[in-house]
């Protein structure tokens, strides 16, 4: 029951975000061939003093298409859309899950429901966490045959594996949202947190010095390129000792987040 009423307050905003994501997508693939002589010609990324820009120039100008058509995908599918519309759409969905209910003064009433507060949270946060992470898998795939009407393709192993790190990334910002929607009442008060944090993680990420320090290290070009390439395998992206286990990095983000709003959920009062 509750995890039906969140599904219908999401759910056409759930849509748009598909759509958006689609929308994205499908123009920077077709449009490929006639980017591609360009970026072949431009020194514009390689000649800037920025590290990763300057690799994210010999990547997407590699004089094997195939090596640079996947660099493109990585920069454009994930570091820009699921970065960008991605984390919007987390942060949208999260912000009213509970600060909603105590502007709406509903609060009391949820909290009065015959079910365990766990239980509460779950049903509230899962709906959300699909709506953010389906679309993802969903767009990303339907990348293959849009890729194959310009004669290039995308491989579906690596592209799952992009697209679940990327799910997990969304799902981070999706999990803090929802305690920093516990901690507030009123939805505004969350969206500027939340949009405060971002920004600032964005800030750190482009000031190269401290750039290690920003959670975007951890779903960048750097990343999202070995990966579309299948040069990151599924044991590495899980391993944070052997292997850069970025994923499990992100992983235990989201517990640590969702932990704090089960606790912040028990101690509540209507």
């Amino acid at each position: 029951m509750i995890a039906g009423k969140t599904f219908r307050e999401i759910r056409w905003m759930a849509l748009a975000y598909l759509l958006i994501l689609e929308l994205l997508a499908v123009p920077v693939i077709l449009l490929w061939p006639d980017f591609y002589p360009d970026l072949q010609r431009s020194t514009l990324l390689r000649g800037i003093d920025i590290d990763w820009l300057q690799r994210v120039g010999v990547a997407v100008s590699d004089r094997n298409e195939e090596i640079a058509y996947t660099s493109y995908c990585a920069l454009m599918l994930f570091f820009r859309s699921t970065n960008l519309v991605g984390i919007a759409a987390a942060v949208l969905f999260g912000t009213g899950l509970f600060a909603r209910e105590r502007e709406a003064q509903t609060f009391e009433f949820l909290l009065a429901k015959p079910v365990s507060r766990g239980r509460l949270l779950w049903a509230k946060w899962w709906p959300c966490a699909l709506c953010a992470t389906l679309p993802i898998f969903v767009v990303n795939l339907s990348a293959i045959p849009w890729s194959r009407r310009i004669d290039l393709d995308l491989p579906l192993e690596p592209l799952l594996l992009a697209s679940l790190h990327a799910a997990c990334f969304v799902l981070l910002f999706l999990t803090f949202t929802t305690w920093v929607s516990l901690r507030c009442r009123v939805q505004a008060h969350v969206a500027a947190i939340t949009g405060a944090v971002a920004v600032v993680q964005i800030g750190i990420y482009l000031t190269q010095r401290i750039r290690p320090y920003s959670l975007f290290r951890l779903a960048d070009f750097d990343w999202y390129g070995p990966l579309l390439a299948g040069n990151v395998r599924a044991a590495q992206m899980f391993d944070p000792f052997g292997g850069p286990g970025f994923t499990t990095w992100v992983l235990a983000g989201v517990a640590l987040f969702y932990g704090l709003a089960w606790r912040d959920l028990r101690r509540a009062e209507p």
